[in-house]
């Protein structure tokens, strides 16, 4: 029975090691922001489904009034896409024009502001590990 009872509760104590994930805190910034031209919303999907539905994990908006703003996320690791945009006409969702290109300033991770970003999860994604201090995610109008 005591054999019982330890083996029970050394299983408990190395599942749920197992099971634990501490999780990385990341500050993301947004560069290239045009200051005081409406809020930036900003999005962090964690798998190629929810980044296709556009529904993200965790999503937040940001006030406009420096070039650069950021705000610190905790993230269990892993892969993640971010991204960002600028809402200048603030009516809370990217706007966009002829050929379905945007209107608003935008930026999502792995995008350098040429051409034009993949809506490839695995082309955006980032590996978040306890090596990723920040993330910097530019804002760019095409």
């Amino acid at each position: 029975m005591k054999r019982t009872i330890i083996f029970l509760f050394l299983s408990f104590v190395f599942c749920g090691l197992c099971f634990s994930q501490e999780t990385v805190n990341v500050t993301v910034e947004v560069t290239n922001v045009a200051v005081n031209g409406g809020k930036v919303y900003l999005a962090i999907f964690s798998n190629n489904a929810s980044f296709q539905k556009e529904d993200p994990e965790i999503a937040f908006e940001l006030q406009s009034d420096k070039a650069a703003i950021s705000r610190e996320v905790s993230l269990l690791p892993g892969e993640y896409v971010v991204s960002a945009f600028q809402d200048a006409n603030n009516n809370v969702k990217l706007d966009y024009g002829l050929f379905g290109i945007p209107k608003e300033l935008v930026g999502i991770s792995n995008y350098s502001g040429k051409g034009f970003p993949s809506k490839s999860f695995d082309k955006q994604k980032i590996l978040i590990d306890s090596k990723v201090e920040k993330i910097i995610i530019g804002l760019y109008k095409f």
